[in-house]
């Protein structure tokens, strides 16, 4: 599926360095915000009040974990008078979007306008205040941001309860600078005395209909690159070489998003983890041992999975997985 004229594409649009966030739709904010930082150790680092919004991480970017209440049908604005929720969207909890880290504004940019000249559609630009955004779905209905840091000491601005923040943005008329503004060093932080110490977000994985019609968007439009094949599952990656992959295609009767996982930083921590969720009395969906990672699954208030886990000494062989599922598997 990778070719010489896929890399060209590749090199048109989005260049993203890895998989900066992932973003839910959840039915009540307080509950899950409790699960994911009080049962999961990851630290809330800021939320929007009026948007209904919270934001949680370990540190690599201003937030891993992103999670919006449902709009119930209720419009939602962000300063400016700019309609950033629509009514029509969010009825349900679920995937709100992936986020893609790109290096530099310039990048963005130019992708941008490449997209507009071959007059492929994208949806809203903003500006997040510490993020310049492109957002666009992809052919399962996925929803897709692609960013750039914009402020390197981010904790500087985004700290505690924020003022509404997203305004539009208007990629035509910005400069474009050359720098990286992510930080190469973050200070990590997690929840103390929480069950599960993660490490970093590394990848998420989506079950989709047509594995090809998504390995196109995904390589050609989102500029990630195909590093395995195996089962019918294509393993996509940024290019930030730190990730072995930051993306999963299964392929399933039906599109939709199966889960994120979060690396943690040894076996000893996920044994902690296992023993400290026992004692909490919360039930694990699954436990996966196989020779080439060994993990665990939660599921969330919303029914959303979740997968926390070490990867193992050998290399992946997913017919080798016996009875796990192959989402589970890979």
């Amino acid at each position: 599926m990778s070719t010489a004229a896929n890399v060209t594409e590749r090199q048109r649009y989005f260049r993203p360095r890895r998989l900066g966030h992932v973003n839910l739709w959840v039915d009540d904010l307080g509950t899950s915000e409790r699960f994911y930082s009080e049962v999961c150790g990851l630290n809330v680092e800021f939320s929007e009040p009026d948007l209904v919004a919270t934001f949680l991480g370990t540190g690599h970017t201003p937030h891993d974990l992103g999670m919006i209440q449902k709009t119930n049908g209720v419009d939602r604005y962000g300063r400016d008078g700019l309609l950033q929720l629509p009514g029509t969207i969010g009825l349900h909890a679920g995937l709100n979007h992936l986020a893609w880290e790109l290096e530099n504004e310039a990048q963005l940019i130019e992708a941008f306008k490449n997209l507009k000249d071959d007059n492929i559609e994208t949806d809203i630009t903003v500006d997040h205040q510490v993020a310049h955004s492109v957002y666009m779905f992809d052919p399962d209905g996925n929803y897709n941001e692609f960013y750039c840091d914009t402020v390197k000491d981010w904790r500087n601005v985004l700290n505690g309860p924020m003022e509404l923040l997203t305004s539009h943005w208007d990629p035509l008329s910005a400069e474009g600078f050359t720098e990286g503004r992510y930080e190469n060093n973050p200070v990590l932080k997690t929840v103390e005395g929480a069950p599960v110490q993660p490490w970093r977000l590394t990848h998420a994985t989506l079950q989709t209909s047509d594995v090809a019609r998504l390995v196109d968007f995904y390589t050609n439009v989102a500029g990630l690159k195909v590093v395995g094949e195996e089962a019918g599952a294509v393993y996509l990656a940024a290019d930030l070489e730190a990730y072995e992959y930051n993306l999963v295609l299964v392929p399933h009767s039906h599109a939709a998003y199966h889960h994120a996982s979060f690396q943690l930083k040894d076996d000893a921590a996920l044994a902690s983890a296992k023993a400290a969720l026992s004692q909490k009395g919360v039930a694990l969906v699954n436990e996966v041992d196989l020779p080439w990672k060994r993990s665990i699954f939660l599921k969330d208030p919303d029914g959303m999975l979740s997968e926390w886990y070490v990867v193992g000494k050998e290399s992946r062989r997913l017919e080798a997985r016996g009875n796990v599922d192959l989402a589970m598997a890979v």
